[in-house]
């Protein structure tokens, strides 16, 4: 874009360390692309559009775009990648970046390595899949030259989180427990403390359920844990958000009835894919 050309020399070079070493970008970057979950959010919400971005199915529209972004994508402009299973290095080298943007995406050393060969790549800082909406938000800021404007983004979204936590003081210390439940399997994944949809929930009153940070130490450092169906009543919390295939899932295994908050009426079951990749 024109702002980015006319900017091009403020603020560069930067370099930014990631979980395999550091990436220095020379100039703002014009030809943007964007891997993992959020950080095309973040492009847009800084008044940039990336060159490529990925293709959704799940909580995605039929075009394979998220629903907010409907209004900001043009196919014209932007290509869907095919990125659901894997990195689509060979893909994403033909629309020749400037720089690949991946604070989240949670892809190896050897995929790394494949995409710096052609673009600076700011992969994640820490853990796979496990970088704060807010680091996510900064780092892009910074790799785009727009650094204030993401501090700005943050500030805003941590307002009205705190704003909507304060409408709602019962959600005040209340414990939480975010999981996903596959019937078909008998698997309770258990979201960690350290996975932007559980910190989303926290941020508004909300505390960790005591055997959510016990499991902490069996994830692994990986941002779920996977229990049996017939642990899940160490997940019990004050209130537990289920992501279920349907209505019908709580009701299909009698284990599930282990879980307090069911007989408390305090599980929130979502079915809706949108209102879970929202979160």
């Amino acid at each position: 874009s024109d702002s980015a050309s006319s900017a091009s020399g403020a603020g560069f070079p930067v370099t930014i360390e990631n979980t395999f070493g550091s990436t220095t970008i020379d100039s703002a970057p014009e030809r943007i692309v964007t891997l993992g979950w959020n950080a095309q959010d973040v492009v847009y919400a800084l008044g940039e559009t990336p060159v490529g971005m990925p293709r959704y199915s799940y909580g995605a529209e039929e075009n394979g775009v998220m629903p907010w972004l409907q209004d900001q994508f043009d196919p014209s402009k932007t290509t869907l990648l095919d990125a659901e299973t894997s990195v689509p290095v060979e893909q994403v080298a033909e629309l020749a970046p400037d720089v690949v943007l991946a604070p989240y995406e949670g892809f190896d050393q050897n995929t790394y390595d494949q995409l710096s060969a052609f673009s600076p790549t700011v992969a994640y800082p820490d853990k796979a899949w496990q970088t704060t909406w807010q680091d996510q938000t900064t780092i892009v800021g910074k790799a785009l030259g727009k650094s204030d404007e993401a501090d700005q983004l943050v500030a805003e979204l941590e307002q009205t989180l705190s704003e909507t936590g304060a409408e709602h003081p019962e959600f005040a210390g209340k414990t939480i427990s975010v999981v996903s439940l596959d019937p078909n399997t008998g698997t309770v994944s258990v979201y960690m403390p350290t996975d932007p949809r559980v910190q989303t929930l926290t941020a508004l009153g909300f505390e960790n359920a005591p055997g959510v940070e016990q499991l902490t130490e069996d994830a692994g450092g990986k941002f779920f844990a996977d229990i049996s169906v017939e642990n899940i009543a160490d997940v019990d919390a004050d209130v537990v958000v289920a992501f279920v295939p349907n209505e019908t899932t709580l009701s299909s295994n009698p284990a599930y009835a282990n879980l307090g908050a069911l007989e408390r009426g305090t599980v929130v079951p979502l079915t809706d894919t949108q209102v879970v990749a929202g979160l």
